[in-house]
């Protein structure tokens, strides 16, 4: 019984501690998402065209560096872009078009493949000489021209869309505008 008690004492001091003292983690995301609203700039335009910026809480950057950012809002409120100036909007569109351009290709390969088995199915059956010969070769032989052009035309979309993910992670552009 004694040992019971010297347990229970400690045990019921830590759960009122814990209780007392413990903040929710509601309570510290309410807390952080209070303290960025005050510590966000502010930028107003005045009717002359002139521009100020306010900061409320502390910040530590220099003055250059917030005119500097002041200026980018002013020219594109709201807008994030990349090294280069160029927003999310151009390169989503840019991948979007290299994307299509990549499986457009692809089903072109598709269907010359098709097209290929189905001449030399027609090869194989084919019984007169003439035909098999003069007519069937000649357009097997084509057809194998196009479609190693395709799959080099499909190469070459694939490797545009490499490119452009490297243009964009060199540009400082954050990596979903690529997806």
């Amino acid at each position: 019984m004694k040992w019971f008690r010297l347990l229970l004492f400690p045990t019921i001091v830590s759960l009122f501690g814990l209780h007392a003292f413990g903040q929710s983690v509601a309570d510290i995301a309410k807390k952080e998402r209070e303290r960025q609203r005050s510590a966000q700039s502010k930028v107003t335009v005045n009717g002359s065209g002139t521009t100020s910026t306010s900061t409320a809480g502390p910040s530590s950057t220099s003055p250059s560096s917030t005119a500097a950012g002041a200026a980018k809002q002013a020219a594109k409120p709201g807008e994030v872009t990349d090294s280069k100036g160029r927003n999310e909007q151009f390169w989503r569109s840019a991948f979007q078009k290299a994307r299509e351009d990549a499986k457009r290709a692809a089903t072109r390969v598709e269907l010359l493949d098709l097209k290929m088995k189905e001449l030399n199915t027609s090869l194989l059956r084919q019984t007169d000489v003439y035909n098999r010969e003069y007519k069937i070769g000649p357009t097997i032989t084509e057809t194998q021209k196009e479609v190693d052009e395709a799959r080099k035309a499909a190469e070459q979309a694939q490797k545009n869309i490499a490119d452009l993910e490297e243009e964009l992670r060199r540009s400082g552009g954050p990596a979903g505008w690529g997806r």
